[in-house]
């Protein structure tokens, strides 16, 4: 009689918390979900995954899904999410593949409730959303709650080499293009801030939105986001307009402090024009000496932990050295 011989399933032998290393050190959400379909037992412990990575690869036309008045880089950025994960949330265990439907698309907030524990989530976005013109950078990183918490600012032209040279651009010129690069940070922010409405999650600690260039930077820790879920309740039940405005958070009037040189030479022995660090903190009302040593002081800390560390810290830390301005913006 010939002997039957049964083959371990060595994945058995692992221990679910082991695991569950393994899928938050993967954190793709698209690999997780495709991980759904390897056994009954992945299937039902991807969903308790708590650390994600959402990447969205490419940004492609709008869907019926979609109103095609409503296009912009950041409903780009869902429709992205929603074609390139499509077809993997429609898999079934028990059942035959078959080709999904164009009109069936799902919302950022549909593709992410198959998790069920998400503690920690970051999403990439392929591009930034700022287009400025060719030798200017600015980037930018913020932290909100349910509105603007703080915002760093780094911006520059691309300069020469030549010392004695003369901008093309004199003061009063240069410190309008500094305002445009202000306020399209705060907007980009501010949109992003909006997007996020439906992906926040009752029991996430940290929230990470940012794009590929690393242009800008949003985040909300577990403080921001518990405010966050608070003032949602409250909207549902007095069914307010929740500080949303044209597609973005409504930003509180806010205190600016500036750092500007109109030509800058590195350590490093580059020049670079219109350097500029902005540190943005909601108006408190207070503006007395002891706050602006104290706002002094974080400004130092704010700007080295968006930017230290990196290609930036030498452009920061030059800025970090030079007078500070001090200026007011309304709720906008």
């Amino acid at each position: 009689m010939e002997e039957v011989v049964v083959v371990e399933d060595l994945f058995d032998r692992l221990p679910d918390s082991l695991i569950f290393i393994i899928f938050n050190s993967v954190s793709d959400v698209k690999t997780l979900i495709r991980c759904r379909s390897v056994s009954k037992r992945f299937n039902s412990l991807v969903p308790e995954t708590e650390s994600l990575s959402l990447r969205v690869d490419r940004v492609i036309s709008s869907s019926a899904f979609f109103d095609d008045d409503d296009s912009s880089p950041f409903l780009d950025f869902f429709k992205s999410i929603v074609q390139s994960i499509q077809g993997l949330l429609n898999f079934d265990l028990g059942g035959d593949d078959e080709e999904a439907d164009v009109q069936n698309c799902y919302s950022p907030g549909q593709i992410l409730s198959g998790f069920e524990r998400i503690r920690r989530l970051e999403i990439e976005l392929p591009s930034g959303d700022l287009q400025m013109e060719k030798g200017v950078l600015v980037k930018w990183r913020a932290e909100f709650g349910t509105t603007l918490r703080n915002c760093v600012i780094l911006g520059f032209r691309i300069g020469n080499s030549d010392e004695d040279s003369d901008s093309d651009l004199d003061l009063e010129q240069g410190m309008k293009t500094v305002v445009v690069w202000t306020i399209s940070a705060l907007i980009a922010a501010s949109a992003r801030h909006y997007l996020l409405r439906d992906v926040v999650a009752e029991g996430m600690e940290r929230l990470v939105l940012k794009d590929a260039e690393g242009e800008g930077t949003l985040v909300m820790e577990e403080d921001g986001l518990r405010e966050w879920r608070r003032s949602a309740e409250v909207e549902v039940g007095g069914g307010g307009d929740g500080g949303w405005e044209g597609r973005r958070t409504v930003l509180p009037s806010v205190r600016m402090r500036m750092r500007h040189q109109r030509k800058l030479r590195l350590e490093s022995g580059a020049w670079i024009q219109s350097a500029t660090l902005v540190v943005v903190r909601p108006s408190s009302g207070g503006g007395g000496g002891d706050v602006a040593v104290e706002e002094e002081k974080g400004d130092g800390e704010m700007a080295m932990a968006a930017y230290g560390g990196g290609a930036y810290e030498d452009v920061v830390g030059a800025l970090l050295k030079t007078r500070s301005y001090s200026l007011e913006m309304n709720s906008f």
